[in-house]
């Protein structure tokens, strides 16, 4: 038998049971909070390039728009990635890495094992740096890869969709640190609309992209980190404050310069951590490009600077390097002397002064000092002429084999190892350099060590240091940790100590805040 209730009946029912589904919405257990983070770049938007050289800001992207067969996390461990598990043989010449099922890129069409081979290929014979196929000069044919040409035959197997196989040539303990580093294993799709980030299968998709300006990431599945992470590009301390004074940024990372050298507005604060492999200011005095390619230009120009007054300007956002080579022991860092400097300038027979052009990163720690360095040099006779540049324009110039004389610019090894820090001054006799800057200095003493063959014997860091310091073509000049700007009292932003700020990750431990 059917009942039929009145209108009147009828609504009064409805609202009751409208009533009781919000009661119990009310009673239900509440979810977890979503949560936003703005984060303010202090430089102007990267350019999409995965395998490029190395760049901090690009690379916090990357990792958080793609993902590669493994990851490093915060304590250097190495961790699952896309990769699910990998099998290694007793003689660790053969790597397997299942990927986990149903990865697929931002606009959803599947990812399998033949994209983490292009990914792996990628990199290797880039005609402007060497540095993936120096990471990943252990596996089959990439001794034989020259930049700009096809490549040859390689030891990289796809047998399905989800397994990718890396024949070596020789055992490395280090390649799965390697495949962590961004670019050396992470897949991307095409995508022209988000000019290329929008193509990964990392945590995070973009959803909306202002080019040069803006970025709207939004979280995949839940996770430890922010629902939606806002990125703002703001070159230049001025629109920084500004931003700060509104209370709309959560977290400044990198910071312009001079944003430090007065107090910060409201509660935000200035937090620094170490980092590993060591970040360092460069003073890049190029072996191939005269003058510097005298040593007694390089010697000049290296004791007429007082590092004392350059880490007095940085504060805190800087230290003194002690030992250059890890594990090497102290340096001895040339002093600024005056005498010494117009000695070597008659040796070398360079007449009482010298011309040269040093470029330098313009919205890094290298502008907070280069104009005081260039000052320290004029007084005694050395014309220094600066270069300030951005981005690419940056990059180019760091690695291209004509230009400026002197670079200063900051950089850290793509490994916390000593023959990872020697790969990165020492230039290849053939191909293009390691790492973000080329130094020019070729020399075969090294060759055991660095080259693409396994070393006869461990690296001697006393030689390296020793050599390093005789010709001096590339002068680490100061220590630098990873330096930020967050709000106080807020939900910490993840830290790296390879890849600094994170923030696509809550941290446990806050940053200890600071002044600068």
């Amino acid at each position: 038998m059917s009942v039929r209730l009145s209108p009147r009946r009828s609504s009064r029912a409805a609202y009751s049971l409208a009533a009781l589904l919000l009661l119990g919405l009310a009673c239900a257990p509440a979810g977890p909070p979503r949560t936003t983070l703005a984060w303010l770049v202090g430089q102007e938007e990267p350019r999409f390039d995965p395998t490029g050289p190395a760049d901090p800001v690009r690379w916090a992207l990357e990792r958080l728009l793609g993902e590669g067969l493994v990851a490093e996390d915060s304590t250097g461990h190495v961790v699952e990635a896309a990769a699910q598990r990998w099998d290694v043989t007793p003689n660790g010449l053969t790597y397997s890495f299942v990927l986990r099922p149903g990865l697929r890129f931002g606009d959803g069409r599947p990812c399998t094992s033949a994209e983490f081979r292009r990914a792996l290929c990628a990199g290797l014979n880039r005609v402007d740096h060497a540095t993936y196929a120096w990471l990943l000069s252990s596996v089959v044919g990439v001794e034989r890869v020259r930049a700009g040409r096809p490549l040859p035959a390689l030891g990289i197997a796809t047998p399905d969709e989800r397994t990718i196989v890396l024949r070596l040539t020789r055992a490395d303990p280090s390649l799965l640190h390697k495949l962590a580093i961004p670019g050396a294993s992470m897949p991307w799709a095409a995508d022209p609309a988000g000019g290329g980030w929008g193509g990964g299968i990392g945590p995070y998709r973009l959803v909306e992209r202002e080019p040069g300006r803006r970025m709207v990431l939004t979280r995949r599945s839940p996770g430890a980190g922010p629902d939606t992470i806002r990125v703002a590009f703001a070159p230049g301390a001025a629109r920084a404050r500004t931003e700060l004074r509104h209370g709309q940024a959560d977290l400044v990372w990198p910071v312009p310069p001079g944003l430090l050298a007065q107090p910060l507005p409201g509660d935000y604060q200035t937090r620094a951590r170490a980092a590993h492999p060591t970040r360092r200011l460069w003073l890049v005095m190029r072996a191939d490009l005269p003058p510097t390619s005298k040593p007694e230009a390089r010697r000049a120009l290296a004791h007429g600077l007082n590092r004392g007054a350059l880490l007095a300007l940085l504060g805190r956002r800087a230290s003194e390097m002690g030992e250059w080579v890890s594990g090497a022991g102290a340096f001895d860092f040339p002093r600024r002397d005056p005498g010494v400097v117009h000695e070597w300038l008659d040796r070398g027979k360079l007449g009482r002064s010298l011309h040269v052009v040093m470029a330098y990163a313009a919205d890094g720690v290298a502008a907070e000092v280069a104009r005081a360095m260039q000052t320290e040099w004029a007084e005694l006779g050395l014309d220094v002429e600066l270069r300030p540049l951005r981005g690419a324009a940056l990059a180019a110039e760091a690695l291209g084999r004509g230009g400026a004389q002197l670079l200063l610019l900051d950089a850290q090894a793509p490994l916390d190892e000593p023959v990872s820090e020697l790969s990165i001054v020492v230039a290849p006799r053939r191909g293009p350099a390691v790492g973000t800057f080329r130094s020019g200095w070729s020399t075969g003493e090294f060759d055991r060590w660095i080259g693409p063959q396994p070393p006869a014997t461990p690296l001697d860091i006393g030689l390296a240091q020793r050599r390093l310091g005789e010709d001096l073509v590339a002068l680490p000049l100061l220590r630098l940790p990873w330096v930020w700007v967050a709000r106080g009292g807020g939900a910490e932003t993840g830290f790296h100590p390879h890849f600094g700020p994170d923030p696509g990750a809550r941290s446990g431990v806050p940053a200890p805040p600071h002044s600068g």
